[in-house]
């Protein structure tokens, strides 16, 4: 019996196999052409600043929510050094530091520690600030450094995706605009105020104030490149 020739066309598995390189060129097709629209695809360091754009935004709001509901921002800090109208927490490359962004968090968080033992500062215990847990309690980064393992300076504070504290300002004088000219001295005078009672920044990758080569400086002198540092108010 002679054998029975095979029947012209593909088999189906012909067909499966050529349907997936066909809508694998697709897709890469896709991605090459849609690329420049969607520039943090793909991008970590992008990806990082918007995460740390969008967290000091939820921090400002939840010290708003705070002052909402008290009347004031949370005195963490008293008295303030003569002169100073700024209470300011967070990393300590921020030059007018108060100390930990925890001292600031707990409060928000209904924590009972530091200045809000007994819950002193947030005696109606709501909790204005949640946020995810570092996963690394030796290195901590996008999250809060909780647990018995973490040590003591770093517990509870908020760390931004490159392992730098948060840093958190806010005004006492009831104007509800903020001077950072102590912060970056090319904020200063009237026209360069930060139109908020509450400011939220993270250090960026190289973990200073301003730039590399422009260190304390909110922009780049002569340049038309977005600040290093990655801020609430912008």
């Amino acid at each position: 019996m002679q054998r029975r020739e095979r029947e012209s066309g593909l088999s189906r598995k012909e067909v499966i196999v050529w349907l997936c390189i066909l809508f694998g060129i697709l897709f890469v097709s896709a991605v090459v052409i849609l690329s420049p629209f969607f520039p943090s695809v793909g991008t970590p360091v992008a990806a990082r600043r918007s995460l740390a754009g969008t967290e000091t935004r939820n921090i400002v709001s939840a010290v708003k929510s705070y002052e909402s509901d008290y009347g004031h921002f949370p005195e963490i800090v008293k008295p303030l050094p003569k002169g100073r109208k700024t209470i300011c927490v967070g990393d300590p490359a921020c030059k007018i530091s108060d100390g930990p962004n925890s001292l600031l968090l707990d409060v928000l968080r209904a924590i009972p520690r530091g200045p809000n033992a007994n819950h002193a500062l947030n005696p109606k215990q709501v909790v204005y600030y949640e946020g995810p847990i570092a996963k690394d309690v030796r290195n901590p980064r996008s999250g809060f450094a909780d647990g018995p393992a973490v040590p003591a300076a770093d517990r509870g504070c908020l760390f931004d995706p490159w392992g730098h504290q948060y840093c958190i300002l806010f005004t006492t004088d009831g104007s509800g605009k903020l001077d950072l000219s102590a912060v970056y001295s090319d904020l200063a005078g009237p026209a360069n105020l930060v139109p908020s009672p509450v400011a939220a920044f993270s250090l960026g990758k190289d973990g200073i104030s301003g730039g590399k080569g422009y260190e304390g400086k909110f922009r780049k002198p002569g340049s038309s490149e977005p600040p290093d540092d990655i801020v609430s108010w912008q």
